[in-house]
């Protein structure tokens, strides 16, 4: 059943003991506050709190974004980064073999050059002693030549000519390595 007008004022006519229930006239003037009330509000509160709401929205939206833009931008840097390392660590690979190969050539260079001139010792000293066996050869054979031809001398009794002598010499000098053993000599 409807509440109508009339039935509000017979209700008003009618004293009430009920606390609950509001006077009538208290009822249209709170509805008619209530509802300027809210037309005041809705005019005037809720656009402003709207608009908070949106500045609030789109503040925090643009923080968003640009977290993400932050986010994406950094994530770039570190790819490059990385990239940038890994160029690194190659570049450094790369000259560590290059080093690496650079002191085997070295090392091969120097144990070559040291065997070369290990060689090249040893040759000269073999020289030198071939030279100092056949100086030496040379000299024993004057001074065996010499005493052979005092001691023929000695054993002949008389002085040989000089032709003799010469002979002498040569055939005792070519009988002399295979009496000492000693190799001939080639000069």
């Amino acid at each position: 059943m409807p509440l109508t007008l009339s039935a509000v004022l017979a209700a008003e006519a009618a004293p009430s003991n009920n606390v609950l229930v509001p006077e009538t006239n208290e009822l249209i003037w709170a509805t008619v506050s209530f509802l300027l009330l809210f037309l005041l509000v809705s005019k005037f509160v809720f656009p402003t709190i709207r608009k908070t709401f949106e500045e609030r929205s789109e503040n925090i939206e643009g923080k968003l974004e640009r977290a993400e833009k932050d986010l994406l931008a950094a994530e770039e840097s570190r790819r490059q980064y990385q990239q940038q390392l890994d160029g690194s660590e190659r570049q450094a690979q790369e000259i560590l073999d290059t080093a690496r190969a650079n002191g085997d050539r070295v090392s091969a260079e120097m144990r070559t050059d040291a065997e070369h001139q290990a060689q090249r010792i040893l040759e000269n000293g073999r020289e030198t002693i071939r030279g100092e066996r056949d100086r030496a050869l040379v000299s024993l054979q004057g001074e065996v030549g010499g005493l052979a031809v005092d001691l023929a001398t000695r054993l002949v009794g008389e002085s040989l000519d000089r032709e003799r002598q010469l002979r002498l010499v040569d055939q005792y000098i070519a009988e002399l390595p295979s009496i000492t053993g000693a190799p001939e000599n080639r000069t």
